[in-house]
C-alpha cells in the first residue's frame, strides 16, 4: 500500500466518521447503563461494581496487544464491533421486556470490557497508518474532537432519552452504531503487517515490548502518573448521579455535566487541530494538567449545579490540551511494529487504578462526600503536572523531529467521563 499523501483520503475519512458515530452510541449506552443499574438497585455501590467490571479486563490488554501486533488489523476491529453491538442489543431488548437481572448486566459489562481490551490495542495503530506523518497532530485533534462532539450529543440527548423513555432505546442505538461501524471497516485500506511480526514467538514479542517501554523516561513515567490520576477520578462517575439528584437536576443534569466536559474537550481538540504544528505539545501537556487540577479543586468547593456546569466546561478544555498533546508526543515516539504492545501496556497501567478505586470505594460510596473525591483528584493532578514537567526535561530526544514514528496512544490521564 502506498503511504498516504494527504490528510483527507478515503480510508481516514471512513475511519473518522465510523469512530465518531460509534462514539455517539457509546455515550448513549454509558448513561443508560448507569441509570439502569441505579433505578433497579438504588445503590451507587452497584453502579461502581458495574463500572469496575467493565474496566477490569483492561488488565489483560498487554497480552492482547502482543497478539494484535502479529495479526492483520481489520479482523479484530470488525469482530470487536460485531460482538459489542450484539451485547448492547441483547441488554437493550431485554430491558424493553422488563427488569434485567443485575447478574446479566454485570456479565454484559465484563464481556464488553473483555472485547474492548482486545479491540483497543488494534485501534491504537490505525490513525497514523492512514495519514501523512506531517498531519499527525491535526489528525489527532480531529479524531478526538469529533469523538467528543458525538459523545456530547449522546450524553445530553441520552440524559433526556433515559429520563423520558428509559434505558432500553439508548442501549439499542448503541448496538446499532457498533454494527454500522463493522459494516464500514472493510472499506478502510491498511498497510500489510511485516512478515517478521508474525514469525516472532509470542512471549519473545511480549518481552520486546517491555524492553521498548523501558527505553524512555516518558514511557516509564506517564503510566504511573496516569494510574494515580485515574484512580482519583474514577469514583466521580459513580458519585455524580447521586450528587445531581441532591441538587434537583437528576439524570438530565448528570448528562449535561458530562456533556459540558465533552463539549470543552471537543472545542479544545478542534482548536488544536486547526493550530496544527504551531503548538508546542510538551508545554501544552504540562499546562493542561495544571488547568485540570485547578478546575477540579474548584469543583470541590462548588455548591450549585450552575457552578459545576461552568467548571465542567473548563475541565474539558484543559483535558483536551492534555490528551491531544500527550497523545501526539507518543505518536512520535513509538515505532509502528510496537503499536499494540506498547500502547496497550501504557494504557493498562494507566487505567488499572480505575477499577481498583471503584471496587475499594463501592462499600463506602453512599457515605463519602463527593467534595472529598474532587479534592483528592485535584491535588493528585497538580502533583502529576510537576512530575510530568520533570520527565519532559529529562527527555533528550527531539520530540518534534524524531523518525521514531508514531502511535496514537491516547493519554489516559484525565477525566474519563
Amino acid at each position: 500500500m502506498t503511504p498516504p499523501e494527504r490528510l483527507w483520503n478515503r480510508s481516514f475519512l471512513i475511519w473518522w466518521l465510523g469512530s465518531a458515530q460509534s462514539a455517539l452510541g457509546t455515550a448513549l449506552s454509558g448513561i443508560a447503563m448507569s441509570f439502569l443499574v441505579l433505578h433497579q438497585t438504588g445503590s451507587a455501590g452497584a453502579m461502581g461494581v458495574n463500572l469496575a467490571l467493565a474496566l477490569l479486563p483492561g488488565l489483560l490488554s498487554p497480552l492482547f496487544g502482543t497478539l494484535v501486533d502479529r495479526l492483520p488489523l481489520k479482523p479484530p476491529l470488525i469482530l470487536g464491533n460485531l460482538l459489542r453491538g450484539a451485547l448492547q442489543l441483547g441488554i437493550g431488548l431485554a430491558a424493553l421486556r422488563g427488569e434485567v437481572p443485575l447478574e446479566a448486566i454485570y456479565a454484559a459489562s465484563l464481556l464488553t470490557g473483555l472485547i474492548g481490551a482486545f479491540y483497543s490495542p488494534a485501534a491504537m495503530g490505525v490513525t497514523p497508518r492512514l495519514v501523512p506523518a506531517t498531519q499527525l497532530q491535526r489528525a489527532a485533534g480531529l479524531m478526538q474532537g469529533s469523538a467528543q462532539t458525538m459523545q456530547l450529543a449522546g450524553l445530553v440527548g441520552g440524559g433526556m432519552l433515559v429520563g423520558t423513555l428509559g434505558s432500553a432505546p439508548a442501549l439499542i442505538l448503541d448496538g446499532l452504531s457498533f454494527l454500522l461501524f463493522a459494516a464500514l471497516l472493510p472499506l478502510v485500506r491498511l498497510p500489510a503487517r511485516p512478515a517478521a511480526a508474525a514469525q516472532q514467538g509470542f512471549w519473545t514479542a511480549f518481552r520486546a515490548g517491555l524492553v521498548y517501554v523501558r527505553r524512555s523516561p516518558l514511557t516509564l513515567g506517564l503510566p504511573a502518573l496516569a494510574f494515580l490520576i485515574n484512580a482519583s477520578f474514577a469514583p466521580l462517575e459513580m458519585l455524580l448521579p447521586g450528587r445531581m439528584g441532591q441538587l434537583g437536576v437528576g439524570a438530565a443534569g448528570f448528562g449535561l455535566f458530562l456533556g459540558l466536559v465533552l463539549g470543552g474537550l471537543a472545542a479544545g481538540s478542534f482548536a488544536l487541530a486547526g493550530l496544527g504544528e504551531r503548538v508546542d505539545v510538551r508545554r501544552l501537556s504540562v499546562w493542561g494538567l495544571v488547568g485540570m487540577a485547578l478546575s477540579v479543586l474548584a469543583l470541590a468547593l462548588s455548591q450549585t449545579a450552575a457552578q459545576m456546569y461552568v467548571l465542567a466546561a473548563l475541565l474539558g478544555l484543559f483535558n483536551a490540551a492534555t490528551n491531544v498533546s500527550i497523545g501526539v508526543i507518543f505518536q512520535r515516539r513509538i515505532r509502528p511494529e510496537f503499536y499494540g504492545r506498547v500502547g496497550s501496556l501504557l494504557n493498562m497501567v494507566g487505567t488499572a487504578g480505575q477499577p481498583l478505586a471503584l471496587l475499594a470505594l463501592s462499600p463506602l460510596a453512599d457515605r463519602v462526600p463527593i467534595g472529598v473525591i474532587f479534592g483528592v483528584a485535584g491535588v493528585t493532578t497538580l502533583l502529576a503536572a510537576g512530575v510530568w514537567a520533570g520527565l519532559l526535561r529529562r527527555e533528550s530526544a527531539d520530540l518534534t523531529g524524531t523518525t521514531d514514528a508514531a502511535s496514537p496512544v491516547s493519554a489516559p490521564a484525565g477525566f474519563q467521563g
